[in-house]
């Protein structure tokens, strides 16, 4: 991969469009910017990585308003006075695909819309557009030459890189960056996966409670299933009894019934039918015994009750005459039509005593009052219910005399029936045998209810015993479905570790070699940059890719003795390294490391140590990273950074900022002549005025493909990127 160009379009301190040509050729490897603090140097380096990777660029997985309020940062102030908004970055590189080379231009483009912050994420294929589809591909491909995890391995500032080791973390750094660059990080990413699913795994532990819960549940529905089939058999067994005492009742019936006995059933339909007939024999009576007491006499005096009933008649009529004569006087009319006023005054008592006479006159009955003489003195109710019986007797032979011959009828049919049947249940009384039958009868009556009553109760419990079954049944297969589920999970958790296992066991096999490499260029480039002699002599990369360093040194066996009687055989193999410990084993015993521990743990008392013990041992002595002043830990960093770079033969650009910010003036010259031309077949140099100047500057030259000054204006606020280098800065 390589980057050919960065256009920057109103970008932090960049006003308008900006373009940067990056394009590096043949021995000419290198781009060399120049600016001061301050002058935009961090800005063009933060514009790659963002327009490379979005939101990652700051460690964001997605876009959020974290990554909003980034970008509302980065873009220039100016930008902000215009009616549109506008600001991109835009990079255009070279990456291998299907073992040609594809030029890709990729965009990243903001505009606020209503107020919001709005991104354009656009792609170019050799000056085609990239349809959206193919764009998440497109970043996986990108991510595969240079993962976001490689960030501060391939872009980074060297002000800080002094500190890499100090993160704890380092190694997962170097583990990225040969893995990925060496194409073998898909066993890493299978392995990653792997360990979080056994990491996220939960509950294969309780395998064997949920296998428990499954038994104890099982042997709980056998115990059901076993206690319906009892209740089943029970209820068979009553079934048979109930039906064996039924039989034998009807069988005693059907005997006694043709030796002439009435049979229990009988004699009860018998005294059902008799009290029935006595029913109707007294509702007939009463009916009977109304009418003699109520209407009998008045039916037979009917004729004196017709003229009884004109006289109560007449004497209401003389009493409404008297009242209405009393009510509606002459003096009452008079005075209510002098209320009035409705006529001459001197005429009212004429019309008052015209209209009195004419109301009496329409009130008097038709009979002459003079003849008539009141004979009862009845009260109005007493009245009304003489006037209804006498109405009543009227209509007697219409309405009421055939309903009362019916009764007689009804009630004389009755009482036969009602005689016939007692004679029959008198006839029909038990003798002995009929005793005898009677109380089996009974006997096997009470004992039919008592079968029905358990019959009853064990179909009720059967079926809420079926019911419970049921549910069990639900649990059972609900807790085999789970512990079907669960050693599924324990079989993929135990395959998925084994394959965890075996990933480990393939970056370990096919690292070994490629640990060798870097091992060794590291330590050839390192010795080549640093100016003390003999500094460091051996490099190891371990299992879990921590960097070793260590030097030559003689050790007098008494002292391994005594080290790993003071420190323990852990420190001891520590301080020596895995080739120191190989030594050791190669001089003391058989080349076997176990054999080598047993050795120590045998002496490790020191008065067993004895003068046989002072042999001189060349082997290795560890030096701690931490010990390393800053320069020395830079150093070593782009000595091992070459190294994985050219192991890996990967095309891919190295960008530093501030290269010699913690390097001393004594290894500058080596890493300008050394390091730069041969780190990778771009590298791009963001410097001060005082760090790639002079005599470095001088040393570089040769691989200079192209130089570029930004300058910043502090009255205008902006950057301008410039051709050519600090003035007075020859080579």
């Amino acid at each position: 991969m390589k980057i050919n160009r960065v256009t920057l379009y109103n970008f932090s301190s960049y006003v308008g469009e900006n373009t940067i040509s990056l394009d590096t050729h043949d021995e000419q490897n290198i781009i060399l910017i120049g600016g001061n603090n301050g002058a935009g140097k961090t800005s063009f380096f933060t514009a790659i990585k963002l327009a490379l990777y979005g939101p990652q660029c700051f460690r964001f997985q997605d876009k959020n308003n974290r990554y909003t309020a980034r970008i509302k940062e980065l873009i220039n102030h100016d930008a902000f006075l215009s009616d549109n908004v506008k600001a991109y970055v835009e990079v255009e590189i070279d990456l291998p695909t299907d073992r040609v080379h594809t030029l890709y231009t990729i965009r990243r483009e903001w505009s606020f819309i209503e107020k919001r912050l709005q991104e354009s994420y656009t792609v170019y294929k050799d000056h085609q557009l990239l349809a959206d589809k193919n764009l998440d591909f497109f970043q996986n491909y990108l991510f595969s030459i240079i993962s976001p995890n490689l960030f501060d391995f391939f872009f980074f500032d060297g002000e800080e890189i002094g500190d890499f080791f100090a993160t704890g973390n380092y190694s997962n750094y170097i583990k990225n960056a040969v893995l990925t660059l060496s194409g073998y990080d898909t066993f890493n990413i299978i392995q990653k996966f792997c360990d979080s699913y056994i990491g996220a795994e939960e509950g294969n532990e309780d395998y064997d409670e949920v296998a428990k819960l499954v038994e104890q549940e099982e042997a709980n529905l056998s115990a059901y299933t076993t206690r319906s089939t009892d209740w089943e058999s029970q209820k068979q067994q009553l079934a048979a009894q109930l039906l064996s005492a039924q039989e034998e009742k009807e069988s005693l019936d059907r005997q006694f019934k043709r030796s002439g006995g009435v049979t229990t059933q009988e004699q009860e339909r018998l005294e059902a039918q008799r009290a029935t007939q006595d029913r109707v024999k007294s509702d007939k009576a009463k009916r009977i015994r109304e009418f003699v007491e109520s209407m009998m006499p008045l039916y037979i005096t009917k004729d004196l009750a017709a003229v009884a009933y004109k006289q109560l008649k007449d004497e209401q009529a003389v009493r409404q005459y008297h009242t209405i004569c009393d009510l509606l006087d002459f003096q009452t009319i008079q005075d209510v039509l002098e209320q009035e006023s409705i006529c001459n005054v001197a005429q009212v008592p004429a019309l008052a005593q015209t209209i009195s006479n004419g109301i009496a006159e329409k009130a008097l009955p038709a009979f002459p009052l003079e003849c008539f003489t009141s004979i009862h003195d009845l009260s109005q109710e007493q009245e009304s219910q003489v006037v209804s019986d006498i109405v009543r007797t009227q209509h007697f032979a219409e309405a009421e005399a055939p309903q009362l011959i019916k009764a007689i009828a009804d009630k004389k049919k009755a009482s036969q029936k009602y005689e016939e049947i007692s004679k029959k249940i008198r006839e029909a009384l038990p003798s002995v045998d009929a005793a005898a039958y009677f109380e089996r009868v009974k006997f096997l009556t009470e004992r039919i209810a008592a079968y029905e009553d358990s019959l009853e109760t064990l179909d009720k419990q059967i079926a809420e015993l079926g019911t419970t079954i049921t549910n069990q049944k639900a649990l059972v297969d609900r807790l085999r479905k789970a512990l079907l589920a669960k050693a599924k999970d324990r079989t993929a958790h135990e395959f998925t570790s084994r394959i965890s296992q075996v990933m480990q066991r393939m970056i370990s096999d096919v690292t070994k070699e490629k640990f060798h490499q870097i091992e060794s260029l590291t330590l050839e480039m390192f010795n080549k940059i640093i100016r003390k002699e003999n500094f460091v002599q051996l490099i190891e990369l371990d299992d879990n890719f921590n960097v070793n360093l260590y030097k030559k040194q003689t050790y007098i066996t008494r002292d391994l003795l005594l080290l790993a009687n003071n420190i323990g055989l852990d420190a001891l193999e520590k301080r020596l390294g895995s080739a120191g410990l190989k030594e050791a084993a190669h001089l003391l015993t058989n080349d076997s490391i176990d054999d080598l521990r047993r050795y120590f743990s045998g002496k490790i008392v020191t008065d067993q140590i004895s003068f046989q013990d002072d042999i001189e041992l060349p082997l290795y002595n560890r030096v701690e990273l931490n010990q390393l002043s800053k320069g020395e830990k830079q150093v070593f960093i782009l000595s091992l950074y070459w190294a994985i770079i050219k192991t890996s033969n990967q095309a891919v650009p190295f960008i530093i900022d501030t290269p010699f910010a913690r390097i001393d003036t004594e290894h500058r010259e080596q890493i300008s002549a050394v390091f730069f031309p041969n780190i990778s077949g771009q590298v791009i140099i963001l410097s001060t005025d005082e760090e790639v100047v002079g005599s470095y500057r001088a040393i570089i030259q040769p691989h200079i493909a192209h130089e570029y000054l930004l300058e910043y204006n502090v009255e205008q606020g902006c950057t301008s990127v410039k051709p050519g280098y600090f003035k007075g800065t020859k080579a």
